[in-house]
């Protein structure tokens, strides 16, 4: 445990990362109005093709900053079997023929380290609406809103917490709602050191029918499925981390590749806070996700 605590004080500056990875791709740093751009084309569509259905709350997307497009897309390929396609510089991940996720390349400045992380886009219904929102209940918005020819109207923000996401109104809808395959996206979770203020702001920002809660953790609700997680952290160097959980077959048997491609395993399925099909870990080039064993009652 003292390990994954010295490598989470070692990763609280990954969201300035994420922020600057967006700002230059969205073409338009220090700008707060709508702006398009050639360059923000290299954020592709999130959908295959256009649904024009739009889910409240859903995490949509997640974008992987990293310094090494290259390698993160070994360690993802072998450890998941996911695929890539590279469009103008933006890299889409596909998990079989589904796309769930896109790649962003920034080297680090001379003399910096590098670093990497996931970053979530939630699907809010009006920006304008939500920008409202985010800076009325103490949120700040970092950038935005920003028009992106092929993906629609985003915003970088944080929560009053200073955990980075970004909310989007994508252009041609959602994704459908449909089973988490092995490989892709179950759920997010945020670390917060406030459980209650953080899932009072999300509640409000996802426009959440309902919570479910539990011990040190929030469930936020939408269409009757679990959206996003919140969950209560007691060390301050935890808090303002959005995770991303993937849904594999078996956590046990992931954790020597994780260890043979470059990453690090922080905790083992049953270690610690970590359920028996649970393992918390860090890719190649550090960023952090949840690999969760999970079975549906319905076919």
């Amino acid at each position: 445990m003292m390990a994954f605590k010295r490598f989470i004080l070692e990763v609280r500056h990954i969201p300035v990362c994420i922020m600057v990875g967006l700002l230059i791709l969205s073409g338009c740093a220090g700008m707060n109005t709508r702006h398009e751009s050639k360059v923000s084309a290299a954020f592709t569509s999130i959908t295959t093709r256009p649904t024009n259905i739009y889910h409240p709350g859903k995490i949509v997307w997640h974008d992987l900053i990293t310094p090494d497009s290259s390698e993160s897309r070994k360690f993802y390929g072998e450890l998941f079997g996911w695929s890539f396609r590279d469009v103008g510089g933006y890299v889409e991940i596909y998990n079989g023929k589904r796309k769930i996720g896109g790649i962003v390349e920034m080297k680090p400045k001379k003399g910096k380290n590098p670093v990497a992380g996931w970053l979530p886009s939630i699907s809010v219904p009006d920006m304008d609406e939500a920008i409202s929102y985010v800076k009325s209940k103490g949120g700040r918005v970092i950038n935005g809103p920003v028009d992106m020819p092929m993906r629609g109207l985003g915003a970088l923000i944080t929560d009053p917490q200073g955990s980075y996401l970004a909310i989007l109104h994508a252009r041609g809808g959602d994704p459908q709602d449909t089973r988490a395959e092995i490989g892709e996206w179950l759920w997010n979770e945020v670390w917060t050191n406030y459980l209650e203020l953080s899932a009072w702001f999300y509640k409000g920002l996802g426009q959440y029918e309902s919570t479910i809660r539990g011990g040190n953790y929030v469930i936020l609700v939408n269409e009757g499925k679990w959206r996003a997680g919140v969950r209560q952290v007691k060390e301050k160097p935890y808090s303002g981390l959005w995770v991303p959980v993937v849904r594999v077959r078996d956590p046990d048997a992931l954790v020597p590749r994780v260890e043979k491609l470059g990453g690090m395993v922080l905790l083992k399925p049953g270690q610690g806070s970590a359920g028996k099909n649970t393992a918390l870990i860090a890719d190649n080039e550090g960023a952090l996700l949840i690999l969760q064993r999970w079975t549906y009652s319905y076919k």
